[in-house]
């Protein structure tokens, strides 16, 4: 049972990130990285803030509000290097990399946090990543960028990944000790003051009537869920498990091209897509 909701969990939060992932490239196009991160923090935070008061237990631990608040400054840097790089570069280069930031959550969950973790499920794991990163990789993409350079967006992608994978470990955490909204709304509110302080230097105009538009909000309730969901799962269920599927975005983005932009199914994405789904059916059946 806790494995099947470890991946119910797992799943919301791969769905509502995925499809943040996909609508956050216009919006940093049309308003900026920053200014994008920064308004969609406001909604994010607030909507977050009424959960964290309505799930109250104790705010007296004010060591661990203040760690994880500063989590969520600390985690600015992978979703800023994320948001730029899809900004300058192409998600076919992006995702394929920071899609293996679950692989780093997962080794330190194992090692400090003592996983229990089946064989077959280590395989499931490391074919839905696998998976993940082959659906998103577009040969054309790596072939015409230049690695080296910060306009291929690779930098930016291995920092994401990179972060990602420390910051999802160090908030199981906070969420034990916090609670699932208190510690979604405490990083959230370290992303946006983060952004925040970025704007400053250089001083930057903010459009803060675009924080009511309905593409920011509906950007920061799919945020807020999948933090949430994520959050839920790691303090209830396997850790290992939420983070793998949590990360695994891909198969969000391809489906929403299939059905919204009516675009077809490669062969190499069907079989990535019928492999992730099988591995999450491994992944499930050992308790």
């Amino acid at each position: 049972m806790l494995i099947a909701m470890a991946v119910v969990c797992g799943l919301l939060s791969m769905i509502s990130y995925g499809l943040a992932n996909v609508f956050s490239q216009p919006l940093a196009r049309k308003l900026g990285t920053v200014q994008m991160l920064f308004l969609r923090g406001i909604a994010v935070t607030l909507i977050l803030a009424v959960g964290a008061l309505i799930d109250y237990r104790d705010f007296n631990h004010y060591k661990a509000i203040l760690l994880t608040f500063g989590l969520g400054i600390a985690g600015y840097l992978p979703v800023l290097a994320f948001t730029h790089g899809i900004k300058i570069s192409r998600i076919g280069i992006m995702a394929p990399i920071a899609g293996a930031s679950p692989l780093i959550t997962v080794l330190l969950s194992f090692f400090f946090l003592h996983t229990p973790i089946h064989f077959l499920q280590w395989l499931a794991i490391v074919v839905i990543i696998a998976a993940n990163v082959v659906m998103s990789v577009d040969l054309k993409d790596w072939r015409s960028s230049t690695l080296t350079q910060l306009s291929s967006g690779i930098p930016f992608a291995i920092i994401a990944a990179l972060g990602w994978g420390c910051f999802y470990f160090f908030l199981v955490y906070s969420t034990r000790s916090l609670g699932p909204w208190l510690s979604a709304f405490l990083v959230e509110a370290g992303v946006t003051f983060a952004a925040g302080i970025h704007l400053l230097f250089p001083a930057k105009r903010i459009p803060f009537k675009e924080a009511v538009s309905k593409s920011v909000l509906a950007n920061s309730i799919l945020v807020c869920f999948g933090t949430v969901a994520y959050t839920i799962g790691v303090l209830y269920y396997n850790v290992s498990i939420v983070a793998v599927l949590s990360d695994s975005t891909a198969i969000v983005s391809v489906l929403l091209a299939v059905y919204l932009f009516h675009e077809h199914l490669t062969s190499k994405e069907k079989v990535a897509a019928i492999v992730i789904v099988a591995s999450t059916v491994v992944i499930t059946l050992f308790r």
